[in-house]
């Protein structure tokens, strides 16, 4: 059984989704746990919907950025498990974290990177009028949305989307491809 640790900030989409498609069993994945940095965050909400344990590091609370890191850095080191999956989560790892783990953090965009990297990314896609977007997996590194590619799925952008309905189907994607893609990357650690 594999086991991964899912780390988010906001609604909690990427997050239920993930959670159903391994709900199956014969997935022989499990979630193990939610770590949030927002203690208001929704995701906390649909933790306790799907029957996920969730730890909140109220990152607000704490005194600086680095005492938040430490925090975190101690409670992923207490746990066992097989991948960190990043999922709207807002905060960019300290490299220490980033080296501990390397090639076991993997991140969803919405963009096709190296395109739009950070923050609000389908917004300036969208004004951008780009005839295409979509979505990226990647693992992360010590930059921001620069590690190394691992899936790409591209996006037509109809002239007659408004931003909320592409956003929406960018969303689709995600929900569709992340947990898939996830999947692939614990099975080639090594057989699940």
């Amino acid at each position: 059984m594999k086991e991964i640790i899912i780390l988010a900030s906001g609604n909690g989409t990427n997050f239920e989704a993930i959670c159903n498609y391994f709900s199956d069993p014969k997935k022989n994945v499990k979630v193990k746990l939610l770590i949030t940095d927002n203690k208001k965050a929704f995701v906390i909400k649909r933790s306790q919907k799907v029957g996920i344990d969730c730890w909140v590091i109220d990152y607000h609370s704490c005194k600086s950025r680095e005492e938040y890191n430490k925090k975190l850095f101690a409670l992923l080191k207490s746990l066992d498990f097989d991948l960190i999956v990043l999922a709207g989560y807002m905060r960019i790892l300290p490299d220490y974290i980033v080296k501990y783990y390397e090639k076991r953090i993997v991140n969803i965009h919405p963009s096709l990177l190296p395109n739009y990297k950070g923050l609000n990314a389908i917004e300036r896609s969208f004004n951008n009028r780009e005839s295409y977007g979509g979505i990226t997996i990647h693992y992360v590194d010590e930059g921001v949305d620069t590690g190394e590619i691992i899936f790409q799925k591209n996006l037509k952008i109809l002239k007659n989307w408004t931003l909320e309905k592409y956003e929406e189907n960018i969303h689709k994607l995600e929900h569709q491809y992340y947990p898939q893609i996830i999947e692939k990357i614990l099975k080639s650690i090594s057989g699940i």
